[in-house]
């Protein structure tokens, strides 16, 4: 039961662990069993072990440097449940739809195609009229895909809620709250690397993600959420930023 993995890192001291580097847990043995595992029990694919590693390492060694940052000083004990929880969330929230993605075929249809399915019968011909046509509104109400902004299909139904509600709050943000709210969301991407992206300081990020904690606090309590609640997750919030 992940002995030898719980065990090298319930023996680390606090600065080593403080200073471990992620591949370390990423890439071990017993890591890469599990992450397989994950992945085979959900889907069946003809991709090679090492494929699907290949594609879920960027996003796993993102989520442990993570995990190792915000577990501190905890008990020694509880480090390896605790970043396999890390872990195992982020490939069943993002992992698995980045490898149907891999899936040779996968994306192998366009708009087009998806524009001509409403001329595929998909009722008897002796059914009755208001019938199929309230099957045809009934099929209609979900079908059709999430886009993003440039057009890319979203296979993770989690992902396209996300989406979906940061375009909902779109109106009540700055564009360049906006444009880092959905590289954190969407892209799971780090501070350092957004500045890279947007050749923004890392200050400048630091203040616009400052900003957006706080309006999207004041958005959440204008919905009706529990204000002492949102109170205490932007506390948080503020404390993992300045951290």
């Amino acid at each position: 039961m992940r002995l030898i993995r719980s065990n090298w890192l319930t023996g680390l001291t606090c600065h080593q662990f403080k200073e471990l580097n992620p591949w370390d847990f990423v890439i071990h043995p017993e890591s890469k069993e599990q992450w397989l595992a994950e992945i085979r029990q959900r889907l069946s694919i003809r991709l090679q072990d090492d494929e699907v590693l290949s594609i879920l390492y960027p996003g796993l060694f993102s989520t442990v440097k993570a995990a190792i940052k915000n577990y501190g000083d905890r008990p020694a004990e509880n480090r390896g449940n605790f970043l396999i929880g890390y872990a195992l969330e982020y490939t069943r929230k993002y992992g698995l739809a980045l490898v149907v993605d891999e899936v040779p075929g996968s994306n192998s249809y366009n708009v087009a195609e998806l524009d001509t399915i409403e001329q595929t019968p998909r009722a008897h011909a002796l059914q009755h009229e208001y019938m199929q046509n309230s099957a045809n509104f009934n099929e209609g109400l979900d079908s059709q895909p999430q886009f993003l902004s440039d057009g890319v299909v979203l296979s993770n139904e989690a992902l396209q809620i996300r989406h979906q509600n940061i375009e909902q709050i779109r109106r009540y943000l700055t564009p360049r709250e906006h444009q880092i709210l959905r590289l954190s969301v969407l892209e799971r991407q780090e501070s350092t690397d957004i500045s890279d992206m947007l050749g923004l300081g890392k200050r400048q990020v630091w203040k616009v993600r400052r900003s957006l904690n706080r309006r999207l606090a004041e958005i959440a309590i204008s919905q009706g959420a529990c204000p002492k609640y949102i109170a205490s997750i932007h506390q948080k919030a503020i404390q993992a930023e300045t951290a």
